[in-house]
Parts: structure tokens; C-alpha cells; sequence
């Protein structure tokens, strides 16, 4: 497929995603978002997920700017979707344009922005439909999160951000890298699962043939492994058909033979394909959210359980 086949299969996939969630009933804002029961097994099911997952990665975000750029800087989101990390970014004073092949997902951003009644230390925001390799201007900080696995070419695309940065400029992004989690990951998500559906906190029965039949548990460890590797259920297409076109390894190589890291941090494990799949009363599912959070958080950190995706932020090297 040609690189312009490539970015309409794209838009035109994002664009039916976002119209389908926020018909269902979808807030994209961090700070106004409702329970939204269209979403059986995503963080974006109940408000409190949303901010244990999204939450958290925004605040890495704006700690990693605030120690390393400081306030009010000039940052283009790419690939911004509804502009839910957009909006944050320039809630915190940031001048911020985000960008995206979604035509619909920009509309929807634009809206949100305009109800937006969170004014005090607001910075600016725009959105354009505008694909990444044809940004122009000067940024102090160009921003991927989750958007460079949808390129081919990594490399490339690193490259591009060199261009709209000046000398010393900052990469910030969060990326996946599937290609590190293991079957041991996967089994421990399996085991959290079956034990929240035996007790009626998971949001379908996973059967008394997993308990006594060693096959079947494993065969069920072997099929989140793949959920979570391939980033969708078993019996749904990916998000779009760019979807993991390059691994989080490629990723990383780029970045860092255009930019000297500064800081890098590993992001979550399991949690993200977990918690909206939690069922019961909000202060039951609620808490354990909480812990399952921070069991989460302690096992990357600690190295007993794999990250999915690394954040990064490097600073522009020298030219020759």
C-alpha cells in the first residue's frame, strides 16, 4: 500500500472509531469524563480508571516538562486524537498544537476545547487534520504518544522531528514494546482475571473447565499473551491497519541516534487491558483498581513484571 493508501486507511479507521464512542456516549476529557458502558474492557468504562491509567501518564508527562523544559512550552502533539493529552498539556499553561490524520478525531477535539470550562492558567490550543511528515514551523517539544508504531519507518519519522525542533530541542513520547512481554506476564494477568471472575468481579465467566484442566489454563494464559502482544481481543480486528507496524526496539534505536536521552521510564504492564473489564460495586471495584494500580507500577519498576511501553524524552543532538 502506498504511503497516501496507508494514511486514508487510517484516518478512515480512527474516524469510525471515535464517531462509534462518542455516539455511545465518550467524553474525551480527562477531568469531565462520564461512565461510558459501551467499553466492556477499556480504562475509558468509568471515570476513576481513566485516571489511574491516562491520569497517570499525563502527569508523567507534564513532571518530565516540568523538570527538564520548564513552563509554557511550544509542543506539537502528534497523532492527538480527541485531544484528550492536548488538552491537559495546555491546561498546564503549555502553548500546544495538536495534529491528526482523523478528521473526525480533530472535530471532536475542537468541541471539547470549546466546552472546556477549565480556563485559570490556560495556555493555547489548536487542532489541525494534518498528517505528521507534513508538519511545519518550530516546536520546543514534539510529542508522540502512541503514534510512532503506526509508521513504518521509525527512523524516518525521528528524523522529521529534528526538523521542527531548534538546536537542543526535546522529543517526549510514550511508545509500546510489545516484543518484550513475556508468557509469565501473561500468566499472572490470567491468574488476576480468573480470580476476579470466581468471585464476580470480572465482567464474563471464564469457566470451572480452566480450574481442573492444566491445558485449558494454559491455553488461556496463551491467548491474553496474544491479546496483549497484538493489542486487541482475539475476535477483534486491530484499531487500525497501521496498527504495530514497527516494535518498540526500532523505536528506541531511532531515538536514540537522533536525540540523548534524558530521562526514560518503563510504563505500565497489564493494567490498561484489565481494569475496565472489572465488575461490582464502584467501592469494591473501585479499590481494586487501586491496588491492582500500584501491583502494576511495583512490578515494572521492580523488573518482575515486564513494561508494555516505555516513555522517553531526549534532547536534539548536535549537528556533526
Amino acid at each position: 500500500m502506498s504511503e497516501r493508501g496507508d494514511l486514508a486507511a487510517e484516518s478512515a479507521a480512527f474516524d469510525a472509531r471515535i464517531e462509534e464512542r462518542v455516539a455511545a456516549g465518550l467524553v474525551p476529557d480527562l477531568r469531565r469524563a462520564v461512565k461510558c458502558d459501551y467499553f466492556y474492557k477499556s480504562f475509558w468504562r468509568d471515570p476513576h480508571f481513566l485516571r489511574l491509567h491516562l491520569g497517570t501518564k499525563v502527569a508523567g508527562f507534564l513532571a518530565m516538562l516540568a523538570n527538564h523544559a520548564g513552563p509554557r512550552q511550544r509542543i506539537l502533539d502528534v497523532g492527538c486524537g480527541p485531544g484528550v493529552i492536548s488538552l491537559e498539556l495546555a491546561r498546564a499553561g503549555h502553548h500546544v498544537v495538536g495534529i491528526d490524520v482523523s478528521t473526525s478525531a480533530v472535530r471532536v477535539a475542537r468541541e471539547t476545547l470549546a466546552s472546556n470550562p477549565f480556563r485559570e492558567g490556560f495556555g493555547s490550543l489548536e487542532y489541525r487534520v494534518l498528517p505528521f511528515m507534513e508538519a511545519k514551523g518550530s516546536y520546543d517539544v514534539v510529542l508522540f504518544s502512541g503514534a510512532i508504531h503506526h509508521f513504518r519507518d521509525p527512523k524516518a519519522v525521528v528524523l522529521k522531528a529534528t526538523t521542527l525542533l531548534p538546536p537542543r530541542g526535546l522529543l517526549l513520547c510514550g511508545e509500546p514494546c510489545h516484543e518484550e512481554w513475556r508468557l509469565e506476564d501473561a500468566a499472572q494477568v490470567a491468574l488476576i482475571r480468573i480470580l476476579l471472575s470466581m468471585t464476580g468481579f470480572w465482567y464474563e465467566p471464564l469457566g470451572d473447565e480452566l480450574y481442573g484442566n492444566p491445558e485449558r489454563l494454559l491455553g488461556y494464559m496463551r491467548e491474553v499473551y496474544t491479546e496483549y502482544v497484538e493489542e486487541h481481543d482475539k475476535d477483534e480486528p486491530a484499531q487500525s491497519p497501521n496498527d504495530n507496524a514497527c516494535l518498540g526496539k526500532e523505536i528506541l534505536a531511532a531515538l536514540l541516534d537522533r536525540f540523548d536521552e534524558v530521562e526514560r521510564q518503563p510504563s505500565c504492564s497489564f493494567i490498561y487491558r484489565l481494569l475496565g473489564g472489572m465488575r461490582g460495586p464502584d467501592e469494591v471495584i473501585h479499590a481494586l483498581a487501586d491496588f491492582l494500580n500500584a501491583y502494576d507500577r511495583l512490578g515494572t519498576r521492580q523488573g518482575f513484571l515486564r513494561p508494555s511501553g516505555f516513555y522517553f524524552l531526549g534532547r536534539k543532538k548536535p549537528v556533526g
